[in-house]
């Protein structure tokens, strides 16, 4: 894996005389970056094991741009509108004449943004270095177009009018997984309900729409920005919201449990997050309580499932895809 932090580290030695003491601004921090040169900084962040690495190392974590900085570094995400959008946040939080770093991997696209921004900044300093690269410009004149990338943050409507933004998951359509559980989902689901990994909150709301036996359904979710989309989806005083990991969520006991689990946080895929969704599931169910799932037809979930429930039914498959219902959890019969 590339070491990113040796990248960041000459690009802040080679700026080491305009770096303050105090005062700047990290947009995507990660929580294994060596920020050490940049002292007490403040973070932007929307994930929340993020978030939680970053203030157990003594950094603030925020959600939105609160203050005027002396300087900022962007770190860039896949999605090239909330790059764009987010170095043009970054920009506007700044005091004249600070430094602005943008950095980020070749696959992740910093090529193109380098393109882009040349054409509207003086470029102060570029390094290449392990599969990546980052950039410095320094605030001056601001470009109308910057208005255009901040609008790209904004939420945007979509098929049967929901709302996402760019960045998160499925955000420029209802994502076939979730469409293909929701048609499986039986209509007698009732009581108390949990959605791990909810998203932007299509299943839940959908789910709500044709069940008045459901009393109440926690929408669980780690990215702050599909959270807050959800709240915007989800006109039902029933749907509750938490801000945080699936596999950290404590609650009460869920009579059913609906879930798209992910299976990746970068571009390979990880099975063991959807096994650790898998076996959260279970220890957060009612002895008689079920779990729905939807998964990718290829990842092996189901010796998981076997562990930690006493029946396992799979409804469906496509080529892509399969539905899969599990019943009981085993640790609570045995416990």
């Amino acid at each position: 894996m590339a070491n990113t932090n040796i990248r960041l580290s000459l690009a802040l030695d080679a700026c080491s005389s305009e770096i303050p003491l105090s005062g700047a601004l990290i947009v995507n921090a990660k929580n294994d970056a060596d920020y050490s040169k940049l002292g007490q900084a403040t973070c932007i962040q929307w994930f929340k094991p993020t978030c939680d690495r970053l203030m157990e190392i003594g950094l603030k974590s925020l959600q939105n741009f609160t203050t005027i900085n002396s300087f900022a570094l962007v770190e860039i995400t896949r999605s090239k509108p909330q790059s764009l959008g987010l170095i043009a946040k970054a920009f506007d939080a700044l005091s004249e004449n600070s430094i602005l770093m943008i950095d980020g991997n070749k696959t992740d696209g910093i090529e193109s943004h380098l393109k882009t921004l040349r054409k509207l900044f003086k470029i102060e300093g570029i390094i290449s270095k392990s599969h990546g690269k980052i950039f410095w410009i320094k605030k001056a004149t601001r470009p109308q177009i910057l208005d255009q990338w901040v609008q790209g943050l904004e939420p945007v409507k979509i098929e049967k009018d929901y709302k996402t933004k760019a960045g998160i998951f499925s955000a420029n359509h209802i994502d076939k997984a979730s469409s293909l559980l929701l048609k499986c989902l039986p209509k007698h689901l009732g009581g108390i309900g949990a959605d791990l990994g909810a998203g932007w909150g299509y299943l839940s709301n959908e789910l709500l729409k044709t069940n008045d036996k459901i009393k109440s359904i926690c929408l669980v979710e780690a990215d702050w920005n599909a959270l807050h989309c959800a709240k915007l989806n989800i006109n039902d005083s029933r749907a509750k919201f938490e801000w945080t990991d699936a596999t950290q969520h404590k609650n009460v006991k869920y009579d059913f449990i609906i879930m798209n689990p992910p299976f990746h946080q970068t571009r390979k895929a990880e099975p063991d997050i959807g096994k650790s969704f898998i076996i959260q599931a279970s220890e957060l169910l009612t002895p008689k309580g079920q779990l729905w799932m939807v998964a990718n037809r290829q990842l092996a979930y189901e010796t998981t499932l076997d562990t930690c429930f006493t029946s396992v039914n799979s409804i469906t498959e496509t080529p892509q895809f399969k539905v899969i219902n599990a019943l009981r959890p085993k640790k609570q019969i045995f416990r």
